[in-house]
Order: structure tokens, then C-alpha cells, then sequence
């Protein structure tokens, strides 16, 4: 009896081409998850509970020398790579240089009147390391880190501008206003400092937008 032939081993079609496929879904997956532990570790919706102490947790004691947290060790330090103007400063935030915004003060930007002066005391108000208290924002509209600010010893950078006359506080929102406002308000009434001293012109102080006339 004749034997028949066996069949000759052949490779299943398209083996080659499925681990190829398999590969690049992996991979894909690889790029795709490490996009999202990056935007995880970065965006502030997820970032925002792990910040620091929140303003509503803490003290605060007005003294005659400036408004202080009662309890400075409780808020996390962090190093001044340079201050920027009179509100804004570069620190070193997690092992990255981040722009920070002081959250209770709005003072004059580059080119206005008091602009150098308001550089310069905070320059000299925030020293070599800041501490921050954190609010309901953590970010301002330019994705810049938003915080109370204090020096080493607990008194408030936000607070001392305003009440030198350095700069106008911020009154839309913020747990601290209260206590800002009000030192704002004493400066203009006692005259105080080169935004209310009468050194600047009225129409050209910072944040004061002329009007523009109706066309008739």
C-alpha cells in the first residue's frame, strides 16, 4: 500500500504580522500611561490636595511690626532662585524652578510708577527662603504657583507690601483679605508709601485704566 504524502509544515499567515501589532499596541500603552502619571504628578486638580496647609487651618495675629502666622513651622519652605517684581518671585517647587505669585497682593507691573521700589523691598522682605500657605486657587490664569506668602519667621510678604504702600490688595478672593484690605485702606487714608504718598499722579497709577470716550 502506496503511502500518501504528509502535508508540509507551513507558518500560519500573518504570525509575523500580529506580534508586530501586539508590540505597537504595547507600546503605545507605555506612552500612553506615562503621559497620564506625568499630567497626574503635574495638573493641579490632582496636585492641589498635597500642596501644603490651607490658609483655613492656620492662625494669623496682626502685630505692630506686620500680620504673622502663629505657627510658621507648620508651612513648607522653599528656596527664592530670584524675585521677578513685586509680587512674583522663582523658587525651587519639588526639585523644579516654578513661578510663584503672591495670592493677597497686586503690585505696579515693569514700566508704571513704583515698579523698582515694590522690586526691591520684596527683595528684601523674602530673603534667601519663603514659606507658603495655599487657598482655594493653587494657580493663577498664566499656570503660575499661587500662595501666601511669609518669610522665615511667619510674617506675611503679601501683607507688609500693602501696608507699606508697595502695592494694593487683592480683594476678589482669599482668606486672608480680610486681614489685607484693611491695611491697604490705612495706607491711602495715612498716606503711606510711594503708591499713596502723592508722588504719583492719580491717572498714572498702575491698574487705573482710562476710560474711553463714547463715540458720538
Amino acid at each position: 500500500m502506496a503511502l500518501s504524502n504528509p502535508k508540509p509544515l507551513t507558518e500560519k499567515k500573518g504570525g509575523t504580522g500580529l506580534w508586530a501589532g501586539r508590540f505597537l499596541w504595547l507600546l503605545l500603552g507605555v506612552c500612553v500611561g506615562g503621559f497620564a502619571v506625568r499630567i497626574y504628578d503635574t495638573h493641579p486638580f490632582f496636585t492641589k490636595k498635597s500642596l501644603g496647609p490651607s490658609v483655613s487651618s492656620l492662625s494669623f495675629v496682626q502685630k505692630n511690626n506686620g500680620l504673622y502666622c502663629q505657627k510658621p513651622d507648620a508651612l513648607p519652605r522653599v528656596p527664592v532662585l530670584r524675585v521677578m517684581d513685586g509680587d512674583t518671585a522663582e523658587i525651587l517647587w519639588k526639585n523644579q524652578p516654578t513661578f510663584l505669585r503672591y495670592y493677597g497682593v497686586n503690585t505696579p507691573e515693569r514700566g508704571h510708577p513704583c515698579y523698582d521700589g515694590a522690586t526691591a523691598r520684596n527683595r528684601a522682605l523674602s530673603g534667601p527662603v519663603l514659606r507658603l500657605a495655599f487657598d482655594d486657587r493653587d494657580r493663577d490664569r498664566y499656570g503660575r504657583l499661587l500662595a501666601y506668602v511669609f518669610t522665615e519667621d511667619g510674617r506675611s510678604v503679601d501683607a507688609q507690601l500693602t501696608a507699606e504702600g508697595w502695592g494694593r490688595a487683592w480683594r476678589r478672593d482669599g482668606r486672608l483679605r480680610g486681614n489685607i484690605v484693611p491695611l491697604e485702606d490705612q495706607a491711602k487714608a495715612e498716606k503711606i508709601g510711594c503708591l499713596w504718598n502723592g508722588e504719583v499722579p492719580l491717572e498714572e497709577k498702575p491698574h487705573r485704566p482710562r476710560k474711553k470716550k463714547k463715540k458720538s
